[in-house]
């Protein structure tokens, strides 16, 4: 499942997510939109707050091609 499903699935927002992995709200939107991709660390991050395991989070890349930034 990709970030924004599994953060709906445990019915808390954005801001929510932010407070309990110290990633900032603006990040997790771009993540979620797919022009960020997450660092290890931050998958960890999400996992734990979502009560999943780190594997069962996807993300997909969009919008920014090569000049993509990550971590």
């Amino acid at each position: 499942m990709n970030l924004r499903e599994a953060r709906f699935r445990k019915g808390i927002t954005q801001w929510d997510l932010r407070m309990r992995t110290g990633i900032q709200q603006t990040r997790i939107s771009l993540i979620e939109r797919g022009y960020l991709r997450p660092s290890e660390t931050e998958v960890k991050k999400f996992a734990k707050a979502l009560g999943v395991k780190p594997t069962e989070l996807q993300f997909e890349s969009y919008g920014l091609g090569k000049s993509q930034i990550s971590g």
